[in-house]
């Protein structure tokens, strides 16, 4: 968004619509923010990831994690993922923080019954 055309609050909503369209995050489940200019972009908790617009989207202070602009609707809650999240950002330098419950790996975990369930060969993007 630095260099193009869509603000924060319009990828964090179009990245909502597209993990939910991958099965990526399904439901209220997951969450995405963004870190620019010293804010913190942050989707909302408890809203279906495909409904989500850009005027749901909270802004916080991205030192103090005090919410600077809210959503009109004032029904919305900040993410539960918020405290992790911050963590990313100050730990790790991060610019984004993307948390999802992939259908696959939900169902792989309800149909398992033994003590340890250990996955090889997945993609992780990490940094």
């Amino acid at each position: 968004f630095e260099n193009g055309d869509e603000s924060p609050r319009e990828v964090i909503a179009g990245l909502c619509r597209l993990f939910y369209s991958l099965k990526w995050a399904t439901g209220t489940g997951g969450g995405i923010s963004i870190r620019e200019s010293g804010r913190v972009y942050l989707a909302p908790s408890g809203v279906q990831k495909e409904r989500i617009h850009p005027d749901d989207i909270f802004v916080l202070d991205a030192r103090t994690g005090a919410v600077v602009e809210s959503p009109a609707n004032a029904n919305l809650r900040v993410s539960a993922c918020q405290p992790l999240f911050s963590l990313a950002y100050e730990l790790r330098d991060a610019g984004a923080c993307l948390h999802s419950h992939s259908v696959h790996a939900v169902m792989a975990t309800l149909v398992f019954t033994g003590r340890e369930f250990a996955v090889a060969q997945l993609e992780m993007i990490k940094g």
